[in-house]
């Protein structure tokens, strides 16, 4: 489990994150909601190690996060940021398999595991093309399989997948294939699943636990339907939102509006 403590962190005397204590638990998928600029990827980099921590603490398993090697931590958790730049030319596949980099593996056991998981996310017309020549929406499947790579190679019992805004750039239809892997992959391997999402009806749709955040502070955590309601929502959005069941469907759905 992951346990965020008194976390405060600030840029230039300006508070980017004031107070935040939460947890962070497997087989949990925990979204993280809340405006433009209210500390949500600081929050997610500081958790892992790509920002320094400034007051509080963060700890994995009862360790300080920062007594963890690179190695430890990449067998641990998996990480998707919001933005990943690659200045050279490789082959969709090669990004795919760097996610296999911590393990020492087989030619043979490396291709079952990259042909697993290019046929699970559908993205055998992308693996040999350059990924310099893909589109935002297709770098952002090829990042995707890196990370779900990572983590379906790790043999250790509890394992955490972080993704900052997984859903950018993509299609309707690919940004529900990738919550659904990620909620499968979740339930199938006992994943802790820590995701920032924008679309608050699909963390609603999604998530087990969410947390609301708003000026650098979490205003609202736990369960999701405790924590999303149209009160919550008015308050941190400021938009006015119903829930509605869907005969069709055979869901509730949130709906929103100003």
């Amino acid at each position: 489990m992951y346990k965020i403590k008194d976390l405060n962190f600030s840029i230039q005397k300006r508070e980017i994150l004031n107070n935040i204590n939460t947890v962070i638990k497997t087989n949990t998928f925990l979204s993280i909601v809340g405006p433009n600029g209210c500390g949500k990827s600081t929050l997610i980099k500081t958790i892992n190690r790509n920002l320094d921590i400034q007051e509080g603490t963060i700890t994995l398993n009862s360790i300080d996060i920062r007594e963890y090697s690179n190695k430890e931590l990449a067998l641990k958790r998996s990480v998707l940021n919001q933005s990943v730049f690659f200045p050279y030319s490789f082959k969709a596949i090669e990004i795919v398999e760097m996610g296999l980099y911590a393990y020492d593996l087989n030619l043979t056991e490396k291709n079952e595991i990259l042909n697993y998981i290019v046929k699970k996310l559908n993205i055998e017309p992308l693996k040999d093309k350059d990924y310099q020549d893909l589109s935002g929406g297709e770098k952002q499947k090829i990042q995707f399989a890196r990370v779900v790579v990572q983590l379906y190679a790790s043999k250790e019992k509890e394992k955490y997948l972080f993704l900052d805004e997984p859903t950018l750039n993509l299609d309707i239809y690919y940004q529900y294939k990738i919550l659904d892997l990620t909620k499968e992959l979740q339930k199938d391997l006992n994943i802790g699943i820590c995701a920032i999402l924008h679309d608050i009806n699909q963390a609603y749709l999604y998530s087990d636990e969410i947390a609301m955040m708003r000026e650098g502070e979490i205003k609202y955590f736990g369960k999701t339907k405790d924590i999303l309601t149209y009160e919550n929502i008015y308050d941190i959005f400021k938009v006015e939102s119903e829930f509605v069941y869907s005969k069709r469907l055979k869901t509730e759905i949130l709906i929103t509006t100003s």
